[in-house]
């Protein structure tokens, strides 16, 4: 019988062999030596289509202490086909890895991956409202909608407006006040002051328009300045003298003979003194009596007002409280009726009028 039961098959040779058993063959035949359940068992090479898990038909007693789906070849594992060798996970087809079913993740398992099932929610809703207020605040309270323009007289607000680029609609956080000074201090006929931005969406820009004070010949042109040298106008005509300007003589220039330049004197203490002495004479508004200033000589000083009276006026010390004696003495004489002669404020506290000569 083979190792199954069934009839065992004949070795080669085509003829059966006698069964070897364990008394036979010079083993011992003593109680001693063999145990009856091992008398007539098979040792020889293991038959090549028998099941291991079958027990030899001379030692029953195995089965009771084996499980009964080993006895009984019961169970998934006895339905598995193999190949010969162990069976795991690797060894299975790409169909039978597939198919396997696949563990879901629980409640338990996200916890201690460390996301909570609402977190991506609140995340979004977050998200959401930072996007709404950023919205909110960039189109209603930083949105520029009214825009203010001070200082302006000759030029429009339009005009100024451009030239600075503040447009209505523009957002005050990205407004930047270095680059509006750049761009109005870029036109030679402006001045930044500053740029004041209020909530909600209001600006203020301050400017000075640049005003021309005085008026010179060179080369045969005739040109405006402001107090600070800047060109401001030139023409070939002469005929076109400012009526209510100062016209200055004795510069000593060098260059920057242009509108939108500043004159470039070689002197300068001229320099200095142009900007001083207009300065003054705005603040005290007596520009517009004033005729002619001889600036030749910057040690003396003189002056001519509109109505005929000279002024000396030394050298350029005390030219706030110089002009103002002048305006004082000139009124005096103006009420004594006396006209010409010359005004000496060198010593602006005691000045002394010299009629004019008959």
């Amino acid at each position: 019988m083979d190792y199954n039961g069934g009839n065992a098959a004949p070795p080669r040779g085509g003829e059966p062999q006698p069964r070897r058993t364990a008394g036979g063959n010079g083993a011992g035949q003593g109680e001693g030596q063999v145990r009856d359940w091992q008398r007539d068992t098979w040792y020889g090479p293991a038959p090549a289509y028998g099941n291991p898990f079958d027990e030899p038909e001379d030692a029953p007693e195995l089965r009771d202490s084996r499980s009964e789906n080993v006895n009984e070849h019961l169970g998934e594992f006895w339905d598995q086909q193999t190949t010969g060798y162990q069976y795991t996970g690797a060894n299975r087809s790409a169909g039978e890895r597939k198919a396997a079913p696949r563990r879901n993740r629980t409640k338990a398992s996200s916890k201690a991956a460390g996301r909570s099932p609402g977190a991506g929610k609140i995340l979004l809703i977050l998200i959401c409202l930072l996007i709404g207020t950023w919205i909110t605040l960039r189109f209603t309270i930083f949105n520029l909608q009214d825009i203010r323009v001070e200082g302006n007289q000759v030029l429009t607000d339009d005009e100024i407006l451009r030239i600075s680029g503040i447009q209505a609609g523009d957002s005050l956080l990205r407004l930047d006040e270095s680059e509006v000074e750049k761009r109005i201090n870029g036109d030679y006929r402006l001045q930044f002051r500053y740029l004041e931005k209020k909530i909600p969406g209001q600006a203020t820009l301050r400017i000075r328009e640049r005003e021309a004070c005085c008026w010179f010949t060179y080369g045969g042109i005739l040109y405006t300045m402001d107090k600070n040298r800047m060109i401001m106008f030139e023409t070939e005509d002469l005929n076109l003298r400012p009526a209510e300007l100062v016209e200055v003589k004795g510069l000593k220039i060098r260059s920057g003979c242009r509108v939108g330049q500043t004159l470039t004197l070689n002197d300068t203490s001229q320099e200095t003194l142009i900007s001083g002495l207009f300065l003054e004479m705005k603040v005290l508004g007596c520009t517009k009596l004033i005729q002619e200033a001889d600036l030749s000589n910057t040690g003396s000083l003189l002056m001519m007002t509109r109505d005929g009276y000279t002024v000396s006026m030394g050298d350029m010390t005390n030219l706030h409280a110089k002009l103002r004696s002048t305006l004082l003495v000139r009124e005096k004489l103006r009420e004594m009726e006396l006209s010409g002669g010359t005004i000496s404020v060198i010593n602006p506290e005691n000045p002394v009028y010299s009629p004019s000569a008959v």
